[in-house]
């Protein structure tokens, strides 16, 4: 913000200053003053005495020509002083959007390379790793159905533990990998209802998934370019259409398709995808 407010200064003096020639020049026209143009062809001497008032004002003219002359150099030297602070600022700003970008491409590139680690991690998840990561989703449901919850967060609780009754089914046919997988889900959704809980409508954020989850359509469902109703349209999605959760914002999931489309669904017309496509 200083940046920007050095900037604003210099430009109001750049500003005051041009307001300050443009009244000298008018007083000076107003007075009768012009600037003296200069001719091969000697002035005539006076020859009367009613001659010096006209020769006197004459002077008194060219002496403050001359002041504003200096004045008007002077401030072409601020002028030029300012120009080149506020060139020094743009170039510091620009500098410094540079960077900010810089460091949300590498806290993206961060966050990316870290959910990759958790997918190897549960790849490779054994039987107590597993059977750990289970029961600390139980806990978490048993804590979420303990309070009271509105209809949408009902919708998600439920999500929330089919994907808890599909990690325990892998966990019972060995399948470590696949339970790790619909835990980690189902700790997705218990999230989203808390973290809807603790924020109001206009403090919401959208929320990155760490663990994609894959979904399908309940009903026929508009894909919109934004989280909201009035939002447009991306396109409809007809029943059973296929797609991979990636972050939520409130009630709002953001999704691609299978074929590629990317937008946001309501999360109340979508259910988790356990079973084979």
């Amino acid at each position: 913000m200083g940046f920007w407010n050095q900037r604003k200064v210099a430009i109001a003096k750049l500003r005051h200053i041009g307001e300050g020639i443009f009244l000298l020049l008018l007083g000076l026209n107003i007075a009768g003053c012009g600037i003296p143009i200069k001719s091969s062809i000697p002035e005539p001497e006076p020859e009367t005495v009613a001659a010096v008032p006209e020769a006197r004002a004459k002077v008194q003219c060219e002496i403050e020509l001359e002041k504003l002359e200096a004045e008007k150099d002077a401030q072409q030297q601020e002028i030029e002083r300012l120009q080149k602070v506020l060139t020094e600022k743009d170039a510091q700003i620009r500098s410094q959007q540079a960077r900010q970008q810089d460091q949300a491409k590498t806290l993206q590139e961060t966050s990316s390379l870290a959910a990759q680690a958790q997918v190897k991690l549960r790849r490779l998840a054994t039987r107590p790793a597993a059977a750990s990561a289970i029961a600390e989703v139980e806990m978490m449901m048993g804590n979420l159905k303990s309070s009271p919850m509105a209809g949408s967060e009902e919708i998600l609780q439920t999500q929330a533990q089919r994907l808890l009754n599909a990690a325990t089914t892998s966990y019972a046919e060995e399948n470590y990998a696949s339970a790790m997988d619909h835990a980690a889900q189902a700790r997705e959704y218990i999230d989203m209802v808390t973290n809807n809980r603790t924020r109001k409508t206009s403090d919401q954020l959208t929320v990155s998934l760490q663990v994609p989850i894959p979904l399908r359509t309940t009903s026929n469902s508009n894909l919109r370019q934004k989280p909201g109703l009035s939002a447009p349209l991306v396109t409809t999605l007809k029943r059973d259409a296929l797609m991979i959760a990636e972050a939520y914002r409130g009630d709002w999931l953001y999704v691609m398709t299978a074929d590629g489309r990317a937008g946001w669904v309501l999360n109340t017309l979508v259910e988790a995808q356990v079973g084979k496509p």
